[in-house]
């Protein structure tokens, strides 16, 4: 696992879990990171440990041109938000964090959903 102070805030990180699949969170100003938990039904604020639980902690690129007191900004006013694997997780709460578009796979997942 990287050290709390290798990361930056606003950074997007995450951790693999199922043995394919991440968990994605953002780091704030204060080394804590924000993620959409399904374990525990919506949004939660832990430790870096916590979030990473052991296992390695992957940084990913800032794509955002957003400031990162924006970022978490963000990220906080949707803590209220609940965990659903189809409309709310992980990905998703970073991406609105970042004011990113969602990807093609959620907009295929919008689209099998609005016609089955």
């Amino acid at each position: 696992m990287r050290r709390a102070n290798e990361f930056e805030p606003g950074d997007i990180v995450s951790v693999r879990f199922g043995g394919v699949l991440r968990h994605y969170g953002i780091v704030t100003l204060s080394g804590r990171v924000l993620s959409n938990s399904r374990e525990r039904g919506g949004v939660i604020e832990q430790s870096m440990a916590e979030f990473a639980a052991g296992r390695p902690v992957k940084r990913h690129r800032n794509k955002s041109d957003l400031h990162y007191l924006e970022i978490e900004g963000r990220a906080r006013r949707a803590k209220r938000m609940s965990y659903s694997v189809t409309d709310s997780n992980c990905i998703d709460y970073v991406r609105r964090a970042h004011r990113q578009r969602p990807t093609s796979w959620q907009y295929g997942r919008a689209t099998l959903q609005a016609f089955g």
